[in-house]
């Protein structure tokens, strides 16, 4: 009994990984509404509504709090989490792709731009509430599905879950570097690895056949618009929002009432 208990606790994180990756799209998703007056897409891959720094986020939160009760501790333990996650969500977005999804670089108390004091304090609270409210709710819902079905089917269903992510982030991972050295070349930005920017444009776009199928499945407005606000620092540390770049893209999916 206890290595079926164990093996369920290992599906329950992933299953903790899609539910909370989906909380997180539609809580960034009206967080938009509130702050920018539009719906805009806040995924984190090219399809499915997954934004997945708060999966991994909340992950990291119940491995390590789980058994923690006392709410200074929760707050703390949240943010300090949340911000680590955060911070290097960011930079290994960064060195992979060569864009930023985020930059509080004029927020209060920033770390590198990549967090801040505010979503730091905010990573606190959805540590609090996470634990003490939230996660018990979610684990008895999975406890009431695997009774209802049982293990070998949830398993099932977690690796159909992978195989879609897998593929899913791979596909995403190369859309997005091959967007990222296009807009680059195309626009002439002075970026850091320009060289290799040239070369890997070269090298994608010159068989036509590949960049083809690039411009029909991840051209510009696909990708503007699955990716809003992504950004790109060049070598003298400025910052270009690529939705500047392409002017004539529409960045959102609707705008409630007047710019």
């Amino acid at each position: 009994m206890e290595n079926v208990s164990e093996k369920k606790d290992i599906w329950n994180y992933f299953y903790y990984f899609i539910i909370y990756s989906i909380i997180g799209f539609f809580m960034e998703t009206f967080f938009a509404l509130v702050t920018k007056g539009v719906i805009e897409s806040r995924q984190s891959f090219l399809y499915g509504p997954f934004c997945m720094i708060y999966g991994v986020g909340a992950i990291a939160m119940i491995i390590i709090l789980r058994n923690e009760r006392r709410i200074p501790a929760l707050f703390f333990g949240g943010l300090v989490i949340g911000g680590i996650v955060e911070y290097y969500s960011s930079l290994i977005c960064e060195i992979m792709f060569g864009v930023k999804w985020w930059d509080y670089s004029n927020m209060l108390l920033n770390i590198h731009g990549r967090t801040c004091l505010f979503y730091l304090v905010s990573w606190g609270i959805l540590g609090i509430i996470l634990i003490k409210y939230v996660n018990p709710k979610v684990d008895e819902f999975l406890s009431n599905i695997t009774k209802q079905t049982n293990l070998k089917t949830f398993r099932i269903l977690g690796n159909v879950f992978i195989m879609v992510l897998i593929f899913d982030a791979f596909i995403t991972g190369y859309a997005l570097r091959a967007f990222y050295v296009r807009v680059s070349n195309e626009y002439d930005l002075n970026v850091n690895d320009r060289a290799n920017v040239n070369k890997e444009y070269n090298n994608i776009y010159s068989d036509m056949r590949l960049s083809g199928i690039i411009y029909k499945y991840f051209d510009d407005e696909k990708m503007l618009k699955t990716f809003p606000n992504l950004k790109i620092e060049d070598a003298n540390k400025n910052m270009i929002y690529v939705e500047g770049l392409l002017e004539d893209i529409q960045p959102y999916y609707f705008r409630v009432g007047k710019k």
